[in-house]
């Protein structure tokens, strides 16, 4: 006889734990018997010049969430982005737009990529990434209302967000949903082999369940308390070893895009949000040290850095997220660098899995082992993208750089760009976040090199690819026109959600 899950214990702080709060309090709404959601709230560790980076792919997080998206950007203070321009990542190349979308429109069956390839030979002078509607927006600074498609042409957006802003908005709306809540800190975990019995907290209070979500982040206070030699450090293809976070005056006309910097000793991103803007240092320690990169910051930048804080990284994730009944989401699960907008995109994949494997029977979960899989799969796939970064570059002054262009890698991306040098092909693997056009716009903007086009793109006649890319180019033209400029669309429509 089955015995079904009626209490679910949340550990944690902070963004992952009210937004696994929110959203197991919406995806187990209505299941009989009905589920307990409790809430053990630790103490928050963010600060005022945290912030998130999110790809377009959250707005269905913020659907499961029930959450009116322009009055959450209001109040998170946040800021629409269509792409991120990547400079000085291949030395004195021109910067490039990772966008979100498709480029051209295929014809015949054949990718439009091998079409560009073809009359790129024969003397194009227009960019990949002009025939991709939100680059273009983009680089013009525009706002793609609706993101409806033109003949198979869209742009979708991504979100900056200031974190404790969003954490209150995410907060307030599970807690008038009615979730319980605890503010306490953990004393012990009591287990039983690989199953977590109860926590004991600091007040002597005793909490059972029958499942655990931990979401302390670093602390790992439930999982670290069931696992074994269960962590898989990833440092050797992407050393980052600190992450500095501060803030500078808010940006007098707000680009539509996030600004990703190379530099000797890692990047730096610029992140515009309403009220000020974000920035972030991604960098290597041997090279540099935590007081020279706030000395340099505002060089680096160009504008005035306050609220400096600087945490260690290193980049890892943990082989099994679910142990016994125990689940282990968000910056608990894995540690990636913020590099692609992947803030808090873990913990989307990791919640989306809990829905669809939320297990029958408190006492047996079979569906851990699923579970385990494809999240690791995930992770170890937008691991790739990001080496790719580091691997693909063209700056060979700089140890760092020459270090992670020479180094060996995964043999699952070194695949992937063997093909897609051989043939303009991106293969794609089971549980993959980022889409061929994402590897393409990387690919393409960091000068990865495709021997030949497809032979099938000379069936069709020169005249017609011709009039085929001028008619593309000319509706991304007519459609980018009457897009409004970004700065007067946030200041209209988000002043009236206020």
């Amino acid at each position: 006889m089955i015995d079904a899950v009626k209490k679910v214990a949340i550990v944690g702080r902070d963004t992952d734990a009210w937004i696994t709060a929110l959203y197991l309090q919406k995806a187990l709404s209505g299941i009989d018997p009905a589920v307990d959601i409790v809430l053990i709230e630790l103490s928050a560790e963010l600060s005022q010049q945290d912030f998130f980076s999110v790809m377009p792919t959250h707005k269905l997080l913020h659907k499961v969430l029930g959450a009116n998206e322009d009055v959450l950007l209001s109040e998170a203070k946040g800021h629409y982005f269509f792409a991120q321009r990547f400079s000085n990542w291949c030395g004195g190349a021109a910067p490039y737009m990772h966008a979100y979308d498709r480029f051209g429109v295929d014809f015949n069956g054949v990718d439009f990529y091998h079409y560009w390839l073809k009359a790129r030979a024969n003397g194009l002078q227009v960019s990949f990434e002009d025939f991709n509607l939100g680059a273009v927006a983009a680089k013009q600074q525009k706002y793609v209302v609706g993101e409806s498609p033109v003949d198979s042409l869209s742009a979708a957006c991504g979100y900056h967000l200031s974190a404790i802003d969003y954490v209150k908005a995410i907060a307030k709306s599970a807690i008038s949903k009615g979730l319980t809540r605890i503010q306490a800190s953990v004393a012990h975990v009591n287990i039983d082999k690989e199953k977590i019995k109860s926590v004991i907290l600091a007040d002597g209070q005793e909490i059972t369940a029958d499942l655990f979500i931990d979401v302390s982040g670093s602390e790992a206070v439930l999982i670290k308390a069931v696992e074994n030699n269960n962590i898989d450090r990833w440092s050797h293809w992407l050393p980052i070893d600190h992450i500095m976070v501060a803030s500078a005056p808010v940006l007098s006309s707000l680009p539509s895009y996030s600004q990703i910097s190379a530099f000797k000793d890692g990047w730096l991103g610029i992140y515009p949000l309403s009220d000020r803007t974000a920035i972030n240092f991604a960098y290597s320690s041997d090279g540099t040290t935590p007081e020279k990169m706030v000395e340099l910051a505002s060089v680096y930048t160009g504008m005035p850095i306050v609220g400096v804080t600087d945490t260690p990284f290193s980049a890892a994730a943990r082989r099994k997220a679910w142990i016994g009944n125990c689940i282990a989401l968000g910056s608990t699960a894995v540690s990636l660098e913020p590099l692609d907008a992947v803030h808090l995109h873990p913990l989307h994949i990791g919640l989306s899995l809990v829905r669809e494997l939320f297990p029958n029977d408190k006492n047996y979960m079979p569906e851990a082992n699923l579970y385990n899989k494809k999240f690791f799969e995930f992770m170890e796939n937008i691991r790739d993208f990001q080496i790719a970064h580091y691997h693909l570059n063209k700056r060979y002054d700089d140890p760092l750089w020459n270090y992670v262009r020479n180094m060996d890698i995964p043999d699952s991306l070194k695949n992937k760009i063997e093909l897609f040098a051989a043939r303009g092909v991106v293969s794609m693997n089971d549980n993959e976040t980022f889409l061929p056009e994402n590897w393409m716009a990387l690919f393409v903007g960091q000068n990865l090199n495709t021997n030949a086009y497809d032979p099938l793109v000379d069936l069709l006649p020169e005249q017609n690819l011709i009039e085929n890319f001028q008619k593309l180019l000319l509706k991304i033209k007519n459609k980018i026109e009457y897009m409004p400029n970004i700065q007067s669309y946030v200041e209209v429509t988000l002043a009236r959600k206020k």
